[in-house]
């Protein structure tokens, strides 16, 4: 008789709000590395967090990450900066404000 003994991968990661440095523990389905920034599901649709650690249990973890973040910025937009220090495009192309925001005037042009 043979009995199935794969494991998923467990990760903790934190969610940007969160200051306090709490993790929450998902499973994950495919390859991820620590500092690596995924979506999982949230509340209200889902939610962008940053891989914190990769553990080996956890009895926490009840679903899965839903897919990695791709960047699709240029190496100019990555490197693009407002004089504050934040970051003026956000890894789908949107442009942000100075705050980090989204515009509300991203979808415009579309």
């Amino acid at each position: 008789m043979m009995t199935d003994t794969t494991t998923r991968t467990i990760v903790a990661v934190k969610f940007s709000w969160e200051k306090s440095g709490k993790t929450y523990d998902y499973f994950a389905d495919f390859p991820v590395e620590v500092g690596q920034c995924v979506y999982v599901p949230a509340k209200h649709g889902e939610a962008k967090v940053e891989i914190m650690e990769i553990k080996t249990e956890s009895e926490m973890a009840a679903v899965a990450i839903l897919r990695q973040v791709e960047d699709l910025r240029t190496d100019e937009e990555r490197h693009a900066k407002y004089p504050n220090g934040q970051r003026m495009f956000s890894e789908d192309r949107t442009m942000l404000d100075d705050k980090g925001n989204r515009s509300i005037f991203d979808d415009v042009d579309q």
